[in-house]
């Protein structure tokens, strides 16, 4: 089985994690046996890059041929339509955020006729009723995250072994440069002064954007709390990277968070955007107000399940799954 993945978000020598997971998911697919090859959209910046990517699409699916065509984001499903390509393959789209955040409801429901999957990484369901739609998150690979010495992590960092420190990722450069965008690094900020008048000393942030991702799990293991303050996601990869470490994570209700918290004892997510709320549950997790003494909901397999690691892993998220769940799902087209 051939398939070509279709992106916008793949690593580069120069930004090496953004679109990390794309990247995760092709390696996860050509180890279960599937034939992957990458076109990579780099529109950032300018209307012509997206033309100039077109013309490129056009040409390569002229002169090679593919079993399957799978869009990753929503913009280069309109790319992959406007070749006319969907009129004669089976091409599956998968959605990186709530399609309301996503070119909106009207284009999903425009581009919903020309795919005969569409993926998206949380359950919405507003979305949910057609048969085509499906929900798939992406997979978080066990191998690579998992959990270390917390001091150790910080020697090899060069972080103090006894300050405070809360982590925010935001691996998008053009976003990470707007304080006030999806990430909410405005929202980071407040709560940040909030948790540093309750401890009444400093609490260091730990900003990551074009860190490794080969590096990563030191950065989950190294700090008290990875912070999500997003208006809205999917299936936040770090997230899950950072729970398979048995990391904290204080987190807005956004994407399959609150689900994950049913679950996951060291996922930890607020009722609301509000940033004092934010930095009262992370000084719980940080002072041991709170921590994981939950076990696995019933709700999953009443099996009692007390690790992070574990819960995610009995719930389907580990990359090996959900290769299978994908190669399952070309194989039906």
């Amino acid at each position: 089985m051939r398939v070509l993945h279709i992106t916008n978000n793949y690593p580069t020598a120069e930004q090496p994690a953004f679109g990390a997971f794309v990247r995760s998911q092709v390696a996860s697919l050509q180890a279960a046996g599937v034939d992957c090859a990458v076109f990579n959209v780099d529109g950032r910046g300018a209307l012509w890059r997206y033309l100039w990517a077109w013309l490129r699409l056009l040409g390569h699916l002229l002169t090679h041929r593919y079993d399957v065509l799978h869009c990753h984001h929503a913009i280069t499903g309109i790319l992959l339509c406007l070749t006319g390509a969907p009129l004669f393959s089976k091409c599956v789209l998968s959605y990186q955020n709530s399609p309301s955040h996503e070119w909106g409801r009207g284009t999903f429901f425009l581009l919903y006729p020309f795919f005969r999957r569409i993926i998206l990484k949380s359950r919405e369901e507003a979305f949910m009723g057609g048969k085509k739609v499906c929900v798939i998150p992406n997979g978080c690979s066990s191998e690579c995250f998992r959990p270390m010495d917390k001091t150790e992590c910080r020697r090899e960092l060069g972080l103090d072994a006894e300050n405070r420190y809360v982590l925010f990722i935001d691996v998008n450069p053009r976003r990470a440069a707007k304080r006030h965008s999806q990430k909410r690094r405005d929202r980071f900020d407040e709560a940040l002064i909030c948790l540093c008048e309750r401890f009444g000393g400093p609490v260091e942030p730990l900003i990551l954007q074009e860190e490794n991702p080969e590096r990563m799990p030191l950065w989950y293991n190294a700090a008290d709390l990875f912070m999500v303050t997003s208006d809205y996601e999917g299936s936040p990869n770090a997230v899950k990277e950072c729970l398979m470490c048995n990391a904290p994570v204080v987190a807005t209700p956004v994407g399959d968070l609150p689900y994950l918290a049913k679950f996951c004892p060291d996922c930890h997510v607020i009722p609301s955007f509000d940033a004092n709320a934010l930095a009262q549950k992370a000084w719980e997790v940080m002072t041991g107000v709170v921590g994981g003494s939950e076990p696995l909901s019933e709700e999953a397999d009443g099996s009692g399940v007390r690790s992070s690691r574990e819960a995610l892993l009995k719930l389907g998220y580990g990359l090996e799954d959900t290769a299978r769940k994908l190669v399952e799902l070309y194989r039906s087209l």
